[in-house]
């Protein structure tokens, strides 16, 4: 069972094998979100807060989800950030399905997500096959395919129904006259492509089904979507733990030892990378086309070519090590800091709990800057040129940014800020992970 209300105090006894979603029910002030803290079974320090952040958005379009599964050498512990995306209308609505469907496939298999796999491989496979060099020829292979999985029980199996595929294939083009090279040529492909061809990864099917989900309960043409950022932790049969990366869009995840090094980090999809910030040869045209259009993604659960990100074989799966830190934050928390000032804040020292207090409190501070910055300026200027207030503030904040080398923030209270990254108010979601 999938516990769909949010917890939004600290609780130790959360049952975390049935896995939570956080985040739906976000009120009060950013400052003051309540943080969940939980132990996970092998005694790891876990952190949650999400809240709808601070300015425009009243409805929080983020969540976090979480959930333990045994596994076959120990515990596995899936932790997801998953952002709805503002441009379209329900954006929480997507994300909440999302959630939910990440949190059932991470568990163990059951009719429905058995299902779905099947579908998803047959759907690849039928794919595939449509791209045999003759109609006559594609019909033949399909027939014998269909044949086959209608009486042999074992074709619930996704390895099974791919390689039978490519024995029809290929006893079809022994049977088959045709020996003109391209027809060869094209039948060597599709041979080629199922020899490649997978099962889907869990969080595929997820998605799969979310956008079926999401077409069901919101049709039309501007349907919800979201992006998402997940960490996988599989413990091996040596005892060791490694993490593993799914990633759809521009939500963020790093690890970082206790000695403050960064051992990992992602990168997200944005239509504009981000530049080096702390380049001091940064042009004002690019730092300004990064800080009015960071947040248009080029891949989300939505779009027509929806696909995980890749990270090198090198890099991820990372092995754990007691005392790191996995943090996994949405784009609302990217757009305020550098992974290098969340890596500053989450070893200041106090724990987990304190880290996400202090980023909470910061990011409030910081997005109420701007917010007031935005204010005034629109007060300023006559209602046929309001839309020009973003990018006039965005400007003078990096021109100031260019000549004193960062963004510095004098708040109400009298408490300044030096940061990376120019300040954009959103929905704000961490979950942090302090490994034991």
């Amino acid at each position: 069972m999938i516990n769909k209300k949010a917890a939004t105090q600290y609780d130790s006894g959360l049952q975390l094998q049935e896995g939570f979603i956080f985040g739906a029910d976000s009120k009060g002030c950013l400052a003051e979100t309540p943080v969940t803290e939980v132990r996970t079974r092998l005694g790891d320090e876990l952190v949650v807060a999400s809240h709808h952040g601070y300015g425009y958005k009243k409805t929080n379009e983020d969540r976090v989800a979480f959930v333990e599964v045994d596994g076959e050498f120990g515990l596995n512990i899936d932790l997801f950030v998953v952002d709805g995306m503002g441009g379209r209308e329900r954006g929480d609505l997507a994300a909440q399905i999302l959630s939910e469907e990440l949190i059932l496939a991470a568990g163990p298999i059951g009719a429905e997500v058995e299902q779905e796999t099947h579908s998803f491989v047959k759907d690849k496979v039928e794919t595939l096959l449509w791209k045999l060099p003759t109609r006559d020829f594609v019909q033949r292979v399909l027939e014998s395919w269909q044949r086959e999985m209608s009486v042999d029980a074992s074709f619930s199996d996704p390895l099974r129904l791919i390689r039978s595929a490519r024995d029809v294939v290929s006893y079809e083009s022994l049977q088959s006259a045709e020996t003109a090279p391209d027809k060869l040529r094209r039948v060597a492909e599709v041979l080629h492509a199922l020899a490649g061809l997978n099962p889907p990864d869990p969080t595929e099917v997820a998605m799969r089904r979310t956008r079926r989900r999401i077409a069901i309960q919101h049709p039309g043409p501007s349907a919800p979507d979201a992006c998402f950022i997940g960490a996988l932790i599989r413990t091996q049969s040596d005892g060791r733990r490694f993490l593993d990366v799914r990633q759809v869009g521009d939500c963020g995840l790093l690890v970082a030892g206790a000695d403050g090094k960064i051992r990992f980090r992602t990168f997200g999809e944005s239509v504009l990378p981000e530049p080096n910030l702390k380049d001091p040869a940064l042009s004002l045209t690019d730092i300004m086309a990064y800080s009015l259009h960071r947040n248009l993604v080029r891949n989300s659960v939505n779009s027509p070519k929806s696909a995980l990100k890749r990270y090198r074989r090198q890099d991820v799966p990372l092995n754990l090590e007691s005392g790191d830190i996995v943090v996994l934050y949405s784009d609302g928390v990217d757009d305020l800091f550098s992974p290098e000032e969340l890596v500053e804040l989450a070893l200041k020292g106090g724990g987990a709990r304190s880290f996400v207090s202090e980023l909470l409190l910061h990011s409030e501070r910081r997005m109420k800057y701007v917010a007031d910055l935005l204010h005034l300026e629109r007060a300023r200027l006559p209602d046929k040129q309001k839309m020009k207030a973003y990018p006039s503030v965005h400007e003078r904040l990096n021109r100031a940014r260019m000549e004193h080398g960062s963004y510095l923030e004098i708040y109400d209270d009298g408490a300044t800020g030096s940061w990376t990254k120019p300040p954009k108010c959103d929905n704000t979601s961490v979950c942090a992970l302090y490994v034991g």
